[in-house]
């Protein structure tokens, strides 16, 4: 083989090595950026669960739908988010449309809350979306009282 086809191969197959780099960056950072809806470890909040219902006593106002004449019942405010690469909690929306506030005071306290542990699918950290229900009671006896407050 002479000088002139060997340099052209070698060129070729440094060039084919680059391309097969750029690919495994292109679908590294394709990675990063996909939100996965499953994952094999689920985002949680720091702490687990008795940690977010102590974060949810804490700040939550639980007499928006009282305050607001909701009529007596059981709300289930379901809100979904995105937890980031870093823990941080963006795209929050509401699923549910209960209305009398509840979900803008879900969305609010979300945004308060502190970075999440990141969700992982095969042993990497991982964007994912998260489902996050929030319960709200009205009790007939606190529409009364706040009636009676109110006369």
């Amino acid at each position: 083989m002479n000088l002139f086809k060997t340099t052209l191969l070698l060129l070729s197959f440094s060039a084919c090595i680059q391309q097969q780099a750029g690919a495994q960056q292109t679908a590294d950072s394709l990675a990063q950026e996909k939100i996965f809806e499953k994952v094999e470890i689920e985002s949680s909040f720091p702490g687990g669960n008795k940690a977010w219902i102590n974060f949810l006593q804490k700040n939550l106002n639980p007499n928006i739908p009282i305050d607001k004449k909701a009529p007596a019942g059981t709300y289930t405010v379901i809100v979904q988010f995105v937890v980031g690469l870093d823990g941080s909690i963006t795209e929050i929306t509401p699923l549910s449309n209960h209305g009398y506030g509840m979900e803008n005071e879900v969305v609010r306290i979300l945004k308060l809350s502190p970075k999440w542990n990141v969700a992982e699918q095969e042993g990497k950290k991982v964007k994912t979306y998260r489902k996050q229900p929030v319960t709200f009671v009205v009790a007939e006896e606190e529409q009364k009282s706040k009636k009676k407050k109110k006369n």
